[in-house]
């Protein structure tokens, strides 16, 4: 049981992880390349669904128990992810003030 919480705990650490790299990766995609945003998405999501695979196959091939790795990923991947998007919005407008702003004087 001890040992399942670990596995619980390092997902959930390793899925933080993962969310901060997505994070990462839009807010330099916001900054370099907005219009290319949307396909953000779809790198963020492959990396989340390679994430959750990766832990379901640690599972079924050690002695952890499969639910604890997938529901501490899950939770990894979804907890941090509203504190980055506030993050992300913030940065976002501050973007768009700054062009708003360029455009009015230009």
């Amino acid at each position: 049981m001890i040992v399942d919480l670990i596995g619980a705990l390092a997902a959930f650490l390793a899925g933080a992880g993962i969310c901060y790299l997505n994070y990462l990766i839009s807010k330099k995609v916001l900054t370099k390349y907005p219009q290319n945003f949307s396909f953000v998405t779809i790198l963020r999501q492959l990396l989340q669904i390679v994430f959750i695979v990766i832990a379901y196959i640690i599972g079924s091939k050690t002695t952890l128990d499969t639910w604890y790795l997938l529901i501490g990923g899950v939770l990894g991947l979804t907890l941090p992810m509203f504190y980055f998007t506030k993050k992300l919005v913030k940065f976002n407008d501050i973007i768009n003030k700054k062009e708003t702003e360029a455009e009015t004087d230009g």
